[in-house]
């Protein structure tokens, strides 16, 4: 029986020291995801196979200013095929009795047709435009002419002065030439020119039907006669009167001209 408490009791003991015991803690468990990137270049070469029948595009002309060019003109060659005379082979017989020979020309061979290849005759070029030139004033003399008129007793202020028998007469006075009216140059030093009063003449200067006509001047003092041509306009000419250049003014005054004369007689040839 005592052996019986005995080891309940040490079975006791041993289980207080069973509880005793301090049991193990669950660890806990964590997940670490790494990604990790991988760049790979790949290369790759394409071959392109071209066939050499397959036409080539030609590149695209370059930007140009569009120009008339005038086209070639060719000049149309006629072919003459050339004549050559043959010499034909006839037998001749020799003087001797012995033997005979034969004699023969060589014929020669005819020539081929020349053939010439027409010849390109390129159109000249189209030269370029140039300003017209002003026209040439008419050319006069600075000797006064000799022609003898007689000085009309009546002369009008105010008529067509066409012809010696419509005379007109105003005074003279003289201008330094230049740019006329009618489009030339006047000069005043040498060309025998008059300007017609502009209500006269009108209010057209190029072209105007008065340009380069004819004019006698008539000085009924001395009588002297001179030939001119109406070269320009005159602004502040009144009735009859005319402007003359220097040549003129001193020829139909005879040089005793002070700027200004009267009394002297003109009309239209």
């Amino acid at each position: 029986m005592a052996g019986l408490k005995q080891i309940v009791l040490a079975a006791s003991l041993l289980t207080s020291l069973v509880a005793a015991v301090p049991m193990p803690d669950k660890r806990a468990i964590y997940t670490n995801t790494v990604t990790e990137i991988a760049w790979v270049t790949v290369e790759e070469t394409t071959t392109i196979w071209v066939d050499p029948s397959d036409p080539t595009p030609a590149p695209a002309p370059p930007a140009s200013t569009t120009s008339s060019v005038p086209a070639a003109v060719f000049a149309a060659a006629t072919n003459t095929p050339s004549t050559l005379a043959t010499a034909a082979v006839v037998p001749v017989e020799a003087p001797s009795s012995s033997s005979s020979s034969w004699s023969s020309a060589a014929a020669a061979p005819a020539a081929s047709p020349a053939t010439s290849a027409p010849a390109e005759v390129p159109a000249p070029a189209p030269a370029p435009a140039t300003p017209s030139p002003p026209p040439a004033a008419p050319t006069s003399s600075a000797a006064p002419s000799t022609i003898n008129v007689q000085p009309k007793d009546t002369v009008g202020t105010d008529g067509t002065c066409e012809g010696s028998g419509d005379a007109c007469q105003g005074d003279v006075t003289h201008w330094d030439g230049g740019l006329g009216a009618c489009g030339w140059n006047v000069d005043t030093s040498t060309d025998l020119q008059i300007a017609l009063p502009f209500a006269f003449m009108g209010t057209q200067s190029n072209g105007n039907p008065y340009c380069g006509r004819s004019v006698t001047l008539l000085n009924p003092t001395s009588g002297t006669t001179v030939q001119a041509t109406v070269g320009d306009k005159c602004m502040g000419c009144v009735d009859r009167a005319i402007d003359c250049t220097d040549a003129l003014f001193t020829a139909i005054t005879d040089g005793q001209g002070d700027g200004r004369m009267s009394g002297i007689q003109w009309w239209l040839n």
